[in-house]
């Protein structure tokens, strides 16, 4: 492969125009255009439409995503699927069996069938699957660090928050339904936000969630209430070797930061004590509004963190650091919260084995 990853996108509806500025300021990546499904919604079409312009790139409507790079005149090394959570699998799976490497954003699948097939079909393949992730946030990754020079002893527990301020609602959210309507998000805001969680307590332990209890409710936001689907949760998490986590999460009215989301992870070790705040460092700025602090967009800095993570890997021929195998683990925690939830119970986490030789 060339030192220029070209790179093009499946279905542009959410997150694609952060996922576009990013990539375009990448000078290893070469922005090929996006493509829709011809028989896709006329909104879902429109969307796509009007982020590609925006990007300046070209657009194309196709029959099947495979014809990706014929729809756009171009090679394609790397596909971003960016569609509605409902379709990322079936568009990630497409798009393999062409050929293409991809990278999903999340969810992955919104359930554990579609995650499997996707696994199969990446290993089968010998594709790269990709999925957005947190996983690079600089605080979670500096906390690790001081895990691994042993600075706090054997992490034991952990305290982890995520919330989305109600009040970004209307811009941080393109449309409310694709993260409220079932049909298109496949659930509420445990499919939405507990794999951030999950993922940062198996990035700081290195171990497997194996049993969950959860509790959720529709508490602040009128959308998901008339949807029928949760705005907050509160999860305990049972990892291997006896540790233990708590989650609290969920899209409330005021998140406790300037910034769309915000998060926070405590851990509690055997020497030490620690915390990882996504929303530090800042600048606090005090004028006659009084306090106002300035801070960046933690899921912004994590999701460049990752693509760029992505482009470097698939361009010296590598598996980027966290692939389907990943993702499948955390959608089965997400997985057993909603049946905990039904259960009102503690429920087992349905992990699959996955043999190295076959890990994407």
């Amino acid at each position: 492969m060339s030192g220029v990853l070209r790179v093009a996108l499946a279905s542009a509806v959410r997150h694609a125009a952060d996922y576009l500025r990013v990539l375009g300021a990448d000078e290893r990546v070469e922005l090929v255009g996006v493509v829709e499904e011809a028989d896709a919604p006329g909104w879902v079409r429109e969307d796509s439409r009007a982020v590609a312009e925006r990007a300046h790139v070209p657009y194309a409507e196709v029959a099947d995503v495979a014809s990706v790079a014929d729809a756009l005149g171009a090679p394609v090394d790397l596909v971003v699927v960016c569609a509605e959570p409902t379709r990322h699998a079936r568009l990630a799976v497409t798009l393999l069996e062409a050929g293409h490497d991809v990278l999903v954003d999340k969810p992955v699948a919104t359930t554990l069938a579609d995650a499997d097939r996707l696994a199969e079909v990446a290993a089968r393949t010998g594709r790269t699957c990709a999925v957005v992730n947190r996983t690079h946030a600089p605080a979670l990754r500096r906390l690790r660090g001081w895990v691994d020079a042993g600075h706090v002893g054997l992490p034991r527990h952990l305290d982890l928050e995520f919330f989305a301020s109600g009040a970004h609602f209307a811009t941080s959210v393109e449309r409310p339904a694709l993260v409220v309507d079932r049909a298109l998000s496949g659930g509420g805001e445990l499919l939405n936000f507990l794999g951030y969680c999950a993922d940062a307590a198996h990035h700081l332990t290195g171990l497997r969630t194996v049993e969950v209890h959860a509790f959720t409710g529709s508490l602040f936001l009128e959308p998901h209430r008339e949807a029928g689907v949760e705005d907050t949760a509160v999860v305990t998490l049972g990892l291997e070797r006896g540790v233990t986590a708590t989650v609290t999460l969920g899209r409330v009215p005021f998140a406790p930061g300037g910034t769309p989301t915000t998060s926070s992870v405590r851990l509690l070790g055997s020497h030490g004590h620690a915390v990882a705040d996504d929303d530090a460092p800042a600048v606090a700025r005090f004028g006659a509004d009084g306090r106002t602090t300035l801070a960046a967009d933690a899921g912004q800095v994590a999701a460049a963190a990752y693509l760029r993570h992505v482009v470097g890997a698939v361009l010296a021929g590598e598996r980027p650091d966290y692939g389907i195998d990943e993702a499948r683990a955390t959608l089965a925690v997400i997985d057993a919260a909603y049946r905990s939830v039904e259960a009102g119970d503690v429920v087992a986490v349905e992990h699959r084995t996955v043999h190295e030789e076959t890990r994407v």
